[in-house]
């Protein structure tokens, strides 16, 4: 009969293996839901999500209404909105004189962060080399209400349309020479729903966007055409790529299958594209998965403008 002793090290061995068996697969999340796949260099698929608990996400500052509870420091680049929410704007790169520059608004998680997102995607690198401004939104406890999920903005209908108008608004008056015409969206998970239903609910303010692992959770408004790429792995199990009830986010998503359809009936002449990768809920950096997120999202943001004349002058406060 074994030995105490050596069942414990058997047990501990089994543990390690496990886990370097998970990193090395390459389909599978880690972590606490966004952190980078710890595999050899080249050999990372993505950036998986454990799915928050329901109700029990840590609260953002950017709630809706009132400020909420602050950082315990000062994000960089963090800016507060006179309606008491807030967003991130690093310091963009200098602008050659009278240049017209892109805005991407990026959109973390349920229960994500916009630090992550920017470790994901490595958004601010690039914007300095193509010439775009980059901004963060903060999601009020970490979630948006995408119209159908998720979490404490679905539950409690936060305006998050409204919100991230005020922040393009925002961002316009404080950095010159943002181009109306060329304003995207990226998110991963609940920030691609919300990038979504942002296009559906205001196409003549966003240009175009990209999502990873999202969906249409809630109806498409429409009115002018809408360009959106999903990035959806054929194995995700939060969002499934066939569609159904996911009982611990209190949603029902379609099949990614039908998307574009979906939006071609409400908003004709949209281009909506579908790229698949074979991994889970994450968000795709190469190695298994075969694809590069950013890379093919930026890629497909720089194919749209909106029609000029742009569209109807924002008016800050209005939410149209």
């Amino acid at each position: 009969m074994p030995s105490r002793r050596r069942v414990r090290l058997a047990a501990l061995v089994a543990g390690v293996l496990s886990l370097a068996a998970t990193a090395l697969g390459g389909c599978a999340g880690l972590g606490d839901g966004h952190d980078r796949t710890a595999a050899t260099p080249g050999a990372s698929a993505g950036v998986g999500v454990r799915t928050p608990t329901p109700g029990a996400t840590p609260a953002s500052p950017a709630t809706a209404g009132p400020p909420g509870a602050r950082h315990a420091g000062a994000l960089p680049g963090q800016v507060r909105l006179a309606g008491g929410r807030e967003y991130v704007l690093p310091t963009p790169a200098p602008a050659r004189a009278g240049a017209r520059r892109p805005l991407l608004l990026v959109l973390h998680s349920f229960g994500g962060t916009w630090r992550r997102m920017e470790y994901l995607g490595q958004f601010q690198a690039t914007a300095v080399r193509r010439g775009y401004v980059v901004a963060y939104g903060i999601g009020a406890r970490r979630s948006w209400n995408a119209a159908g999920c998720c979490g404490w903005s679905n539950a409690h209908h936060a305006k998050d349309v409204e919100y991230l108008a005020d922040v393009v608004a925002d961002v316009r008056r404080r950095v010159p020479g943002i181009d109306p015409r060329r304003v995207y969206l990226t998110g991963f998970s609940n920030g691609a729903m919300m990038t979504l239903h942002a296009l559906c609910e205001r196409p003549r303010l966003f240009a175009a966007g990209v999502g990873v692992a999202g969906a249409l959770v809630g109806r498409c408004r429409g009115g002018a055409p809408i360009h959106y790429l999903e990035i959806h792995g054929t194995s995700d199990a939060v969002v499934p790529y066939d569609g159904g009830r996911v009982d611990r986010l209190h949603a029902t998503f379609p099949p990614v299958s039908h998307l574009r359809g979906t939006i071609a009936v409400r908003a004709p002449g949209s281009v909506v594209e579908v790229r698949t990768h074979p991994c889970g809920h994450v968000w795709p950096v190469g190695g298994r998965c075969r694809l590069d997120a950013a890379a093919i999202g930026w890629d497909f943001l720089r194919r749209y403008a909106l029609p000029s004349p742009a569209h109807q002058v924002y008016r800050a406060g209005t939410g149209r």
